[in-house]
């Protein structure tokens, strides 16, 4: 139970970060991969990437859950439900899109900030290096859907 809570705390918390990065594209469709295989497979690579003691996943779950609520608090405030996969029901003007940005980026300096505490410094760089990741993969995926 307690994996599967981690899972699904990782797993979220990625989804929102490479969704709601690619700012300049939040009005396309993206699709909604979460399925309990894939989030089973996501904490095992992440635990292995990051080799987590069971201190400190235990300490980066609630930091990633509460990370994911208020990112998925930001994206509906702005008319995106990233649960649904759908698009949102209206495009983004230009001045929203960044403004939705920058309470992005608020919330993801917040939960950096605390995973610093708790993460080594190559733990956090590895960390940093997935989101990139999974933020580039979803790009792709939305510029395919175009």
């Amino acid at each position: 139970m307690k994996k599967k809570l981690l899972a699904t705390a990782f797993s979220l918390t990625f989804s929102c970060l490479t969704v709601a990065d690619s700012t300049s594209e939040v009005d396309r469709s993206f699709p909604a991969e979460d399925t309990p295989a894939a989030l089973e497979a996501l904490w095992a690579e992440t635990n292995a990437r990051l080799d987590l003691s069971d201190e400190q996943a235990e300490k980066v779950a609630p930091i990633l859950q509460s990370n994911f609520e208020s990112q998925r608090a930001v994206l509906l405030e702005y008319g995106i439900d990233i649960e649904s996969g759908k698009p949102p029901a209206k495009k983004l003007g230009y001045q929203k899109a960044r403004a939705m940005g920058r309470d992005l980026e608020a919330v993801r300096a917040d939960t950096n900030d605390a995973l610093e505490d708790i993460l080594t410094d190559e733990q956090m760089r590895e960390y940093q290096s997935m989101q990139n990741e999974r933020r580039n993969e979803m790009r792709k995926r939305m510029r395919a859907a175009r």
